[in-house]
């Protein structure tokens, strides 16, 4: 059983509820006290060298850090400050408009989510962050899928009718965002000692979760003002465009937390849980969360990049170490979307399942999430 005096940070990570004993002086291991930066321009690069050099910091940065800025990258500034001013006209829209496409009415949980409607944490009123979300969708022309669904396939993402141009907008973006995603996973192919061609099969028409998030300002630091709780992202990795008001937090192994503070002309890239499975936890699924407390309206755009839905997500042949035990083989698609709803279990689709499960580690009690 934990000392009463040990504090701990608690998290939702890998699909379930866990926690961190916070270690100082003596007790403190070492770890990362701040992200690196990496200059990315070299992936573009039609030298194999150039972008193998990008691709040794980039591992590095994912087994020390899981987390990094990617500066140089190839997304025009102008493009992702247009997409911010069209993100806050959505968040701006009378209540009712924003409803019209709420998540509940979504059978793939895509559209918008209202303040306090996720709960990662498990404890308080819930995240303190509004939300929009699309994904893949081989209905919409505008994201090119390499196979047409059949006419009666029911379109995945909802758009708001009272904000016609925000669809245009957002796609701008997408595709930039998509065609950075493409060259960096052949560069994690690359850091993982892989053909650089390895991911291209499992991510031909891959899962996305275009996610625009508008954060109130928060008057502090308890159970009942988390932007966003603590949780990993069930993902390859994710691309996140800031604006200029800090928030993101990330966890390192001490149970302390280290800003992720905006760096104008970067992206902070992470790692997510399909990666840190695909390298026998060689690449580390981070810990992180959003805390507003800079009295500011905060926006920001997480774009999620993870296999193709029927994809096996399995090590890889330069992971697999003799005697370790290695984890089986999961769908993507299935583990996507059990994490997808676990956060989201007042979703209809979660109907007679029970709420979560959260382990309080003082007590070593499991209790249901209230």
């Amino acid at each position: 059983m934990a000392s009463k005096d040990q504090e701990w940070v608690y998290y939702h990570a890998g699909g379930v509820r866990g926690a961190r004993p916070v270690l100082r002086g003596t007790d403190a291991k070492e770890t990362f006290e701040s992200i690196p930066v990496i200059d990315v321009s070299g992936i573009f690069s039609p030298d194999l060298e150039d972008r193998k050099k990008v691709a040794t910091q980039i591992g590095k940065a994912c087994r020390e850090v899981g987390f990094f800025y990617a500066q140089n990258h190839s997304v025009p500034s102008d493009l992702i400050e247009e997409t911010f001013e069209a993100i806050k006209k959505f968040f701006a829209l009378p209540r009712e408009d924003k409803m019209e496409v709420h998540l509940h009415k979504n059978a793939a949980l895509r559209g918008y989510e209202p303040l306090f409607e996720t709960n990662l944490e498990g404890a308080g009123r819930g995240d303190m962050k509004e939300a929009f979300l699309i994904g893949q969708d081989a209905s919409e022309p505008e994201q090119s899928a390499p196979l047409l669904p059949p006419p009666s396939t029911t379109a995945l993402n909802s758009w708001p009718s009272a904000y016609p141009e925000f669809r245009p907008a957002v796609y701008r973006y997408y595709a930039q965002a998509m065609a950075l995603a493409r060259k960096l996973i052949r560069t994690f192919a690359l850091a993982l000692d892989l053909p650089e061609t390895y991911f291209d099969a499992m991510t031909s028409f891959p899962m996305i979760h275009f996610r625009m998030l508008h954060y109130p300002p928060q008057e502090a630091v308890d159970a009942r003002n988390i932007g966003i709780g603590a949780h990993t992202d069930y993902t390859f990795f994710t691309l996140v465009q800031q604006e200029h008001i800090s928030g993101l937090q990330v966890l390192n192994a001490n149970g302390i937390w280290v800003d992720a503070k905006p760096i104008p002309g970067t992206y902070v890239v992470n790692v997510g849980d399909f990666f840190a499975r695909v390298t026998n936890n060689r690449f580390t699924s981070t810990v992180h969360r959003v805390l507003n407390l800079t009295g500011e309206e905060r926006y920001s755009m997480p774009f999620f990049f993870a296999p193709n839905p029927e994809a096996v997500v399995e090590v890889v042949p330069s992971c697999r170490g003799e005697g370790e035990e290695e984890k089986k083989g999961i769908v993507a698609g299935e583990y996507f979307m059990e994490r997808l709803r676990a956060a989201r279990w007042r979703h209809p689709s979660n109907q007679g399942k029970p709420p979560p499960k959260v382990l309080d580690v003082a007590t070593g009690e499991v209790v249901l999430q209230a």
